[in-house]
């Protein structure tokens, strides 16, 4: 039976390519740093610097990769695509603005570290995209995090989808998802040891 590809791997050999310095994790592998763990079969990375130079950079590297233009009046944006170690990719602009200096440095094993975008930075990225596992994601960290629900439903209202992102919020069985889980409390009238 054939190993699934190595996810954190891959994701810190993309780093490696990009110019840390350069590259902030975002997507689900971001999302699971911030407390929402779910799949994911891709790695994504926010750059800033030019995609021209970052496909330059893989290129160089033997890495095959596709540079998408998109389309702005659609909502589209340019994107790089490419496989890495067996795993799919995505390098993207900054989409929206960020605060590097936020980043938060997370372990990957063997001393290695990626810097995650900040959660209001993910909160932004998210909002910015619009799709419906992008708001799901949002929620499941507002509900993680509820210091960022004021921003989450400001940005909700500034990109028109404030009713598809307050579906999420609401929610059960997302709400009952995220809350902690409860310690176990003794019995009234059980025996003493």
């Amino acid at each position: 039976m054939a190993r699934a590809p190595d996810l954190r791997k891959a994701a810190v050999h993309l780093a490696q390519l990009l110019g840390p310095e350069d590259c902030l994790l975002v997507g689900g592998m971001a999302v699971g740093a911030y407390g929402y763990v779910r799949a994911t079969k891709d790695v994504d990375f926010v750059v800033r610097v030019k995609l021209d130079e970052v496909r330059a950079r893989l290129e160089r590297q033997a890495i095959r990769v596709t540079l998408t233009r998109g389309d702005p009046l659609e909502g589209d944006f340019p994107c790089i695509k490419g496989t890495l170690d067996g795993v799919p990719f995505d390098v993207m602009p900054a989409l929206v603005p960020l605060d590097w200096e936020r980043a938060v440095q997370m372990p990957m094993g063997r001393g290695a570290t990626l810097q995650v975008v900040s959660l209001e930075g993910l909160i932004r990225l998210k909002v910015r995209a619009q799709g419906p596992r992008d708001l799901l994601d949002v929620a499941a960290l507002v509900l993680r995090h509820p210091e960022h629900l004021h921003l989450a439903r400001e940005l909700g209202a500034a990109y028109r989808v404030a009713d598809k992102l307050e579906i999420w919020l609401s929610d059960p069985r997302l709400k009952a998802e995220m809350e902690p889980p409860r310690r176990a409390r003794p019995r009234k009238g059980g025996r003493k040891k």
